[in-house]
């Protein structure tokens, strides 16, 4: 963002919104999220799941909040989840994996952000009683603490065939996942077809004040939105801040 000469690189949320997208929201229609009833919000979920290849999508208030809401939607508490030692979710989001989704996280280190197919076979343990039940594969892309590096298609297809394998979810951290896309010249879809479930950020390259959307099944989603209800993030009026990202995709 660039403010009175000075070009801000803390973060892409720190972008504003133009002109044309403040009055697409003094305009947007407005109902209550919580009741099915905003017809915007009900729109962009409708075009999230067509966008990304799945059967339907939830929108909730942050990434970590959307990060949260799949981690326990995707598993039960107790469960290991295997994760990249630099993720996002496991040093940024004030250890919620385990505070409250009760959760076991085993971090594995990685060269570019990217897991090893065969670090991750070697980390899934033997079904023994002193061990917690894997459940889950996370992965984060575009990858934060790598600066930003892309996971291919191929890669998550390898991280797809050792999930299915064990009987485990492959879950994307998909904040920047269109920024992924752009520097791949692929289409979103290629990155997501891999995965079970995933979120991405409004506030990451579109610009949104807030929000994220996760993606996934419709089963998924259902116990998504019931755990956002229990986290406290029905999104009640947020509707009016979003209605200039449906305006933005349309083009």
């Amino acid at each position: 963002m660039q403010t009175d000469g000075l070009i801000d690189l803390r973060s892409d949320t720190v972008t504003l919104p133009t002109d044309e997208m403040l009055e697409a929201m003094r305009h947007a229609r407005l109902g209550d999220d919580v009741f099915r009833e905003d017809p915007t919000v009900n729109e962009l979920e409708e075009m999230t799941a067509e966008k990304m290849g799945k059967e339907a999508a939830l929108l909730v208030t942050s990434g970590t909040q959307a990060n949260l809401v799949s981690l326990m939607s995707n598993t039960k508490r107790g469960e290991l989840v295997i994760l990249e030692s630099e993720s996002h979710m496991y040093w940024y989001e004030v250890g919620g994996i385990s505070a409250i989704a009760g959760l076991f996280p085993w971090p594995l280190k990685s060269a570019f952000g990217a897991l090893d197919p065969d670090a991750v076979e070697a980390a899934i343990r033997p079904k023994n009683i002193h061990f917690p039940e894997p459940s889950l594969i996370c992965v984060e892309n575009t990858h934060n603490r790598h600066g930003g590096t892309v996971i291919a298609p191929k890669q998550l297809y390898a991280l797809r065939t050792v999930a299915e394998a064990h009987g485990l979810r492959l879950y994307m951290d998909g904040a920047r996942v269109f920024n992924a896309a752009v520097a791949l010249g692929v289409n979103v879809k290629e990155l997501t077809r891999y995965v079970d479930n995933l979120m991405f950020c409004l506030s990451k390259g579109l610009s949104c004040p807030v929000g994220s959307l996760v993606v996934g099944s419709h089963e998924f989603i259902g116990r998504a939105r019931k755990l956002r209800k229990l986290l406290g993030g029905a999104c009640g009026r947020l509707e009016s801040l979003l209605h200039r990202v449906l305006l933005r995709w349309r083009r």
